[in-house]
């Protein structure tokens, strides 16, 4: 139910911004205004968002992001809050891969001209 929340909006969202900054941003969206929906109700039991002090990027239990200038901090309030914040956050890495195999997997050997290869083999 999250999850496929989530992947609305994703999908409606800017393909050339990262997922996880996409993530971050219906993350503040939905924990900044009142729990309407169940979603939202279950987010604001189970994530929390707070001013960061640091500039780590990526997971352990937490996450940290830049939106609108603004250092935030995602954390799971509880052991539950904590896994489905890391699976959204590894739903996201999954995305981009696929992303990027899709844009790979669609090259040619025309697409690269012998200018760029010499200026990659220097």
């Amino acid at each position: 139910m999250i999850l496929e929340a989530f992947a609305d909006y994703l999908r409606i969202a800017d393909p050339k911004k990262p997922a996880v900054d996409v993530l971050a941003q219906w993350l503040k969206e939905r924990l900044s205004s009142p729990a309407i929906t169940n979603v939202d109700r279950v987010l604001h039991c189970e994530i929390s968002v707070a001013p960061a002090k640091s500039s780590f990027h990526g997971f352990k239990t937490s996450f940290v992001a830049a939106i609108d200038g603004q250092s935030l901090i995602f954390k799971g309030s509880s052991q539950s809050g904590r896994r489905l914040l890391k699976s959204l956050y590894e739903y996201c890495q999954s995305y981009d891969q696929q992303k990027w195999a899709r844009f790979v997997h669609n090259l040619k050997a025309s697409d690269f001209n012998q200018d760029e290869i010499r200026d990659l083999n220097s």
